[in-house]
């Protein structure tokens, strides 16, 4: 009864990770970027289950050089999960029960674009967020680490990705559980300061609702080089905190 429960929970979690095409009733409506053009703008997305970050491409020309020559649209939309469960059209118990098993290879889902983030996530459930450059720089690098890479240190691309113009790459990290793709997404988000720990979409979207009510406050202290957490300032404080700290 256990294992049932146990791979029940699994299949769930695993579940939650595949790609749909399910649409909001109405429309998100025009991002506003142009207002913050002083900040780096991070669109959180959800394609339902599945969660993952967008950035402008020419925030991730220097750290990813290769995938910013080969995918030259204006944004980039990250994902991260089970190699399997990504790539496959149908969801199915083997799969299930391999990622659960044991951990299994991951890959980065990288998709881009140049049209509107509100054309193309028009009817997909959205948050967008204003990175200080700081912030910026963390979350960058930690992308940049996600991709695994040869022994000549080049990217490991696995082909074409779910949707428009997109690619798989090897990751570095392998899925296991509970490490699902929107836990993936929330460790980066608390990496900048946000404080989200939910391991399913609809939880995610949850505490994002409620970051964003609050002006999407951060909880922030310096130590040294790093970053830990505690309750501070919003969006605006934090810009000119840092932009103290660095003078």
């Amino acid at each position: 009864m256990r294992s049932l429960i146990a791979l029940g929970i699994a299949v769930l979690a695993l579940t939650s990770c595949s790609i749909s095409t399910e649409l909001r009733d109405t429309p998100n409506p025009p991002f506003a970027i142009s207002k913050h053009e002083d900040h780096t703008p991070l669109l959180v997305f959800s394609h339902q289950h599945h969660t993952g970050l967008v950035l402008p491409r020419k925030a991730l020309e220097k750290e990813l050089p290769e995938l910013t020559s080969e995918l030259t649209g204006d944004w980039l939309e990250f994902g991260w999960g089970d190699e399997g469960f990504y790539r496959s059209e149908e969801v199915t118990l083997p799969l299930a029960f391999r990622a659960m098993a044991y951990p299994t290879p991951g890959v980065m889902h990288i998709a881009t674009s140049s049209r509107p983030l509100h054309h193309d996530y028009s009817y997909t459930p959205a948050h967008l967020f204003h990175l200080t450059d700081e912030q910026k720089d963390i979350l960058v690098r930690r992308i940049a680490l996600q991709f695994s890479r040869d022994e000549k240190g080049r990217l490991q691309p696995l082909g074409h990705g779910r949707y428009g113009e997109s690619r798989f790459y090897r990751a570095r990290e392998r899925f296991f559980f509970p490490k699902t793709c929107n836990a993936w997404t929330a460790s980066h988000l608390r990496a900048i300061g946000y404080k989200v720990h939910a391991i399913t979409a609809p939880g995610l979207f949850q505490e994002l609702d409620a970051l964003t009510k609050e002006e999407a406050a951060v909880y922030i202290q310096f130590t040294s080089n790093s970053l830990t957490f505690s309750k501070t300032t919003d969006r605006v404080q934090l810009s000119q905190t840092l932009t103290q700290r660095n003078q």
